[in-house]
């Protein structure tokens, strides 16, 4: 049966724009529970942001970035400039290289945001990420806590404690405040699996995502010398 070619990488980034989403497949225990738990082959879930819109200084305009929450790791926050936990803005390239070379990810995926572009959704992003930044992951005495919290959310409705979000949450949290998703359930009751095709989040506004677009893994520049030790 044939199956849905994926594109390079040149051409995987240059198709993306702000706002469009990025899924991510894990393969670490972790990110394997996950998907067992949501019936879904992906794990993390990001929000792309094309450098020149967000206007931040020295950076090529032309930059695809992600707006994502996760660990501190060696993707740098570019608007810290440090490796920081929790929402973070960081470079896609780096976060794709470093995540497959070190075997934290095998397979990747964008969805296109199907709706117009207005300049006010660039000050709500700004917004959303000045509000936001300085929050950390959920963990708790070295126990993360997304679990718990999804099922509170989805279950009951209940909100999660304030400054925490994990990777689904802050993207809905972020959808939410640009308007094109649903205030009423609570933005921790979401999951990666929300963001796919397979489950598909209803959208307003005659907004919605397109089909799953694959990366092509075998063009992805040689193993950089960090990820080898």
């Amino acid at each position: 049966m044939l199956k849905r070619q994926s594109l390079p990488l040149n051409d995987f980034l240059s198709n993306l724009e702000s706002f469009d989403i990025i899924l991510m497949r894990g393969i670490l225990v972790t990110s394997l529970e996950a998907q067992t738990l949501t019936s879904s082959t992906w794990s993390h879930v990001a929000m792309v942001v094309v450098a020149g819109d967000f206007g931040l200084p020295g950076i090529d305009p032309n930059a695809r970035l992600i707006w994502e929450a996760n660990t501190a790791d060696t993707a740098v926050d570019l608007i810290s400039n440090t490796l920081k936990e929790g929402p973070q803005l960081v470079y896609l390239t780096d976060r794709i290289i470093h995540n497959y070379w070190k075997k934290f990810d095998g397979a990747y995926a964008a969805r296109k945001l199907m709706y117009p572009r207005r300049p006010e959704m660039i000050d709500t992003l700004k917004k959303v990420v000045a509000e936001t930044h300085d929050c950390k992951l959920p963990i708790v005495d070295g126990q993360y806590l997304e679990l718990p919290y999804f099922l509170m959310g989805r279950f009951e409705n209940k909100q999660s404690p304030e400054g925490t979000f994990f990777c689904s949450q802050l993207i809905a949290h972020t959808y939410q405040a640009l308007g094109l998703m649903s205030n009423y359930y609570v933005d921790n009751s979401y999951v990666p699996a929300d963001f796919t095709q397979d489950v598909d989040i209803s959208l307003f506004n005659g907004a919605w995502l397109g089909n799953e677009i694959y990366l092509d893994t075998n063009t992805l520049p040689p193993q950089p010398a960090e990820t080898s030790k």
